[in-house]
């Protein structure tokens, strides 16, 4: 089977676990009142639920360093141009654009105290974690679109260029 295939499968698989997950933790004793605040929920699959989330954590997180680390590999291994791409060059700038933003919004991430639960939650560092992520998220995701509308109007750019 080809690359294409088995990531295919797998994402097959994870939107399919998923599904039933998420349907299992609503659909089964999501209703269940908080014993010490009757004001909130308690479902009787939360732990199945973090569990999952764990689950896909780790294992998206291992995919990660592994591709990192092949990319990385093979960069070093060719000899930076492939087919008149600069396959080096992108390697790197992505890799380290990305290491840039992450730590950048983590930097300027806000520490302002938040209510989770009915409580007040100070902890900096997480408040910091918490704001990278979705920064980051956002700024990478704005920065893909404009990637490929780039690279969608690159026959319009060469024929003006001429």
């Amino acid at each position: 089977m080809d690359e294409e295939r088995i990531s295919q499968r797998i994402l097959y698989v994870i939107v399919a676990l998923s599904v039933i997950v998420f349907l299992a933790f609503y659909l089964i004793g999501y209703d269940m009142p908080f014993a010490d605040n009757t004001a909130f929920n308690a479902p009787m699959l939360t732990d199945v639920l973090l569990g999952f989330m764990w689950g896909l954590l780790a294992l998206t997180t291992l995919a990660s360093v592994f591709a990192v680390v092949r990319g990385i590999q093979r960069a070093n291994r060719s000899e930076g141009v492939t087919n008149g791409i600069p396959a080096r060059k992108i390697t790197y700038t992505t890799y380290g654009v990305t290491a840039l933003i992450l730590v950048l919004t983590f930097i300027f991430g806000s520490t302002q105290a938040m209510i989770v639960n009915g409580q007040n939650f100070t902890d900096g560092f997480w408040l910091r974690m918490t704001d990278m992520f979705v920064n980051s998220s956002l700024l990478l995701l704005v920065l893909a679109a404009g990637v490929v509308v780039f690279g969608a109007t690159r026959y319009y750019r060469k024929e003006r260029m001429k």
